[in-house]
C-alpha cells in the first residue's frame, strides 16, 4: 500500500518520501559481447524496504517494436526512454542470461538527496517525459546518470584531477572497447567525422560507464568518499578472449590491396571492369557516408573527411574517367583528395587506413597514367 501511494503522489506532481532505511545506488553493468552491449551500462538503484521500493531505473532503453525501427535507428530520430525493473531482474538477466559483472556503488546521500534522485526519476519516468533523443557521446545510459547524481552531490567530482580518464578523443576511447581487427570497428570508424575526434574531458569521457564507475570511486564531499567500495552483486567467471580474427577486414582490405596494386602496375588493358567494380563500391559508399552526415541527426558523423578518399561523384563517373585519357585533370584531383584524405585517417585512425588502401593505390595510378589529349 505505501508503495502505491508514494507513486500516486509522483503522478500528481507531489513529491514522496522515502524512509530514512532507503539507499540510492550507482549500477555499473560490465561491457557485453554484442555490439549495443561492448561498451557496457549504468543505472540508478533506489531500494526503500521500509516502502517497498526495489526500483533500477535505466536510460537508454529503445523499442524494436517501434513503427519504421530501422529507418528511425538511420535517421538518428528513434525515440529513448528511461525505464525500471527490480534488482532480481536486472541480475537475472544480466548475470544469468549474459554473464556480465554488476557492481554496485552505494551513494552517502542525505535523506533531501534520496528524496529528490527518487522523485527526479519517477517524474522522468511519467510517459510524458520519459522519451528523449539519445546521442551516444553526448546523452546515453551514463551521461545522464552522471548529470543526476553531479547535481545533487555539488562539487564532488574533481574531473580536472582524473588524469586516467583524460587525454583521449571519443573515438579513442570508442575503439578501446572494440577489436580493432573486426566489421563493426571499421564501420563505426568510417561512419565517425571530425566531431569524435575532439579530445574529452574527463567528465565527458564518462559517457562510457566503466569511466564515471572510476570517478565515483575517486569523488569526495567534505573529505569523504561520496560512495562506498564497489560490491559485485554478480561476479562473471567468464574471460573475453580477443584474438586474431583471420576472417576479419585486416585480411581482406589486405588482399584487395594487393590485388589493387598488381592491377595498377600492369598495362591498364583490361583493368575497366575491375575499376568500375572498385570504385563504384567505394563511390556508393562514400554516397551513404555523405548521406548520414548531412541527412540525418547524427552530429558525430557530420564533417566526415573519409569522404575525400571514397570521393561520391566516382561513382557514376567511374564508367568515364577509368578509360578516357581526357579525364586526367579529374584523375590528378581524385588523386590529392585522396592523399590529403588518407594523410587525415593515418593521423585520427589506424582502423580507417586499412580499407582506403586500395582505392589511394588505384587513384594514384590512373593520375599517373592519364596523358594529355593531343589534337591535330
Amino acid at each position: 500500500m505505501r508503495k502505491i501511494i508514494l507513486f500516486l503522489l509522483i503522478s500528481f506532481g507531489l513529491q514522496a518520501q522515502l524512509s530514512p532505511q532507503a539507499q540510492v545506488s550507482l549500477i555499473t553493468i560490465a561491457p557485453g559481447k554484442d555490439l549495443y552491449s561492448v561498451f557496457g551500462h549504468s543505472s540508478i538503484w533506489i531500494q526503500d524496504p521500509a516502502n517497498g521500493v526495489d526500483r533500477v531505473y535505466s536510460y537508454g532503453t529503445f523499442d524494436f517494436d517501434t513503427e519504421y525501427f530501422y529507418w528511425k535507428f538511420l535517421k538518428g530520430t528513434l525515440p529513448y526512454s528511461i525505464s525500471v525493473n527490480s534488482m532480481p531482474t536486472i541480475l537475472d538477466y544480466y548475470g544469468q542470461v549474459e554473464h556480465r559483472t554488476v557492481n554496485m556503488q552505494v551513494l552517502h546521500l542525505s535523506q533531501a538527496e534520496k528524496n529528490s534522485m527518487f522523485n527526479a526519476l519517477e517524474t522522468n519516468l511519467l510517459p510524458e517525459n520519459r522519451e528523449y533523443s539519445y546521442k551516444f557521446f553526448y546523452d546515453n545510459c551514463a551521461t545522464r546518470i552522471r548529470d543526476k547524481v553531479e547535481a545533487i552531490t555539488g562539487k564532488a567530482y574533481a574531473w580536472d584531477s582524473y588524469k586516467h580518464i583524460q587525454g583521449k578523443s571519443y573515438r579513442d576511447w570508442m575503439n578501446v572497447y572494440l577489436n580493432a581487427n573486426s566489421w563493426e570497428a571499421l564501420g563505426m570508424n568510417l561512419a565517425l567525422g571530425v566531431p569524435a575526434n575532439v579530445i574529452a574531458t574527463s567528465s565527458q569521457s564518462c559517457y562510457l560507464p566503466d569511466n564515471f564507475f572510476a570517478a565515483t570511486k575517486l569523488a569526495v564531499r567534505a573529505g569523504k568518499p561520496i560512495a562506498d567500495e564497489p560490491l559485485a552483486l554478480y561476479q562473471s567467471t567468464e574471460k573475453v578472449e580477443v584474438g586474431f580474427d583471420w576472417f576479419g577486414p585486416f585480411t581482406w582490405l589486405s588482399l584487395l590491396s594487393f590485388i589493387t596494386l598488381f592491377v595498377s602496375l600492369k598495362s591498364s588493358r583490361g583493368t575497366y571492369v575491375f575499376d568500375v567494380i572498385l570504385f563504384s563500391t567505394y563511390g556508393l559508399l562514400s554516397l551513404f557516408l555523405f548521406f548520414l552526415a548531412v541527412g540525418t541527426d547524427h552530429i558525430v558523423m557530420g564533417w566526415n573527411p573519409a569522404s575525400l578518399v571514397l570521393f561520391p561523384l566516382q561513382f557514376p563517373l567511374v564508367f568515364w574517367f577509368a578509360k578516357n585519357p581526357a579525364w586526367k585533370r579529374y584523375n590528378q584531383v581524385m588523386a590529392i583528395l585522396a592523399c590529403i584524405g588518407f594523410i587525415w585517417c593515418m593521423t585520427e585512425s589506424w582502423t580507417l587506413v586499412f580499407p582506403l588502401m586500395p582505392i589511394l593505390i588505384r587513384t594514384l595510378a590512373l593520375a599517373l597514367r592519364s596523358k594529355p589529349v593531343i589534337n591535330g
